[in-house]
């Protein structure tokens, strides 16, 4: 079995679970990358049991040294390409599993920007646009990620219940966010006083397209940013990021955060949203005595 071949059967096969779209579009990507490389490489289409160790590495190697590409997105291309071999294995297309002797590349942790509470209410008071504000507002204080949020419809925020409920997120999971009160009081007066009259069933809706784009929110908010003075770079996922810490900050156990992000295991709060700035580490050290 070549590698698009079998990149197009293992497509099929992760279209019968519940991987999201985003993923099996970049698993593709990373796939058909690899067998260009791989055809390339040898001048001609390659079978994927005639693959070796050496070959994949040089592939890796290739993308972090010649084409320019960061850890994160080797390290992404490293899984897809796993991901194929496997299939492969699964399927008894290859005898010999090379990337079980590839490892993902360690990168150096970089602690992600976040916004403090006051960041946040300069931020908001510097959007214009008052749907691009109230998104930035449910993205702040819900949670959710950007995706889940422009895919709410009207029925997935309940106000009698008070709960916003994301459905298919992430992975494919369900989950409830309970919607906190001053959220709930804009929401529901945007829906009933300024909503579109549109076809569409989605919560936030433009009268021309019934619906809203993640790429107008994130150029908005880096408009909104350089007027409200804030030098750190604002994007959607950062309003999530804020969110989690200043639960986190605000003495809420990890388990409760972790479940509100919809995240299965709370060590990754852990290791994302628990921060601690300098003063504090001081505080702490000073703690001790001689």
């Amino acid at each position: 079995m070549n590698i698009l071949a079998a990149s197009k059967a293992n497509q099929k096969q992760l279209e019968q679970t519940n991987t999201s779209k985003e993923t099996q579009r970049s698993y593709l990507y990373q796939q058909q990358e690899f067998a260009k490389y791989m055809n390339a490489r040898y001048n001609a289409p390659i079978m994927m049991a005639d693959i070796t160790l050496d070959d994949a590495e040089a592939y890796f190697h290739h993308l972090l040294h010649e084409r320019g590409w960061s850890v994160a997105s080797v390290n992404i291309s490293i899984s897809a390409v796993r991901k194929l071999f496997h299939f492969a294995e699964r399927k008894g297309w290859i005898q010999n599993n090379v990337m079980l002797h590839i490892d993902t590349l360690k990168k150096q942790t970089v602690e992600r920007d976040f916004l403090s509470e006051m960041e946040m209410k300069k931020l908001i008071l510097a959007i214009d646009h008052s749907l691009i504000r109230l998104v930035v507002l449910t993205l702040a204080y819900s949670g959710l990620r950007i995706s889940e949020c422009l895919n709410l419809t009207l029925a997935d925020v309940d106000f009698e219940k008070n709960v916003i409920r994301v459905i298919n997120g992430k992975g494919g999971k369900n989950r409830t966010v309970p919607l906190a009160e001053n959220l709930a009081d804009e929401l529901l007066l945007y829906r009933d006083t300024q909503r579109p009259n549109v076809t569409s069933d989605n919560f936030f809706a433009l009268k021309k397209t019934g619906s809203i784009s993640d790429k107008y929110i994130n150029r908005e908010l880096k408009i909104a940013t350089e007027k409200a003075g804030i030098d750190k770079k604002v994007s959607c996922h950062t309003l999530r990021h804020s969110f989690a810490s200043s639960l986190v900050r605000h003495g809420t156990d990890l388990p409760t955060v972790a479940k509100l992000l919809g995240h299965s295991d709370f060590r990754t709060v852990t290791s994302i949203y628990v921060h601690k700035d300098q003063s504090e580490l001081t505080s702490a050290v000073n703690q001790l005595s001689i």
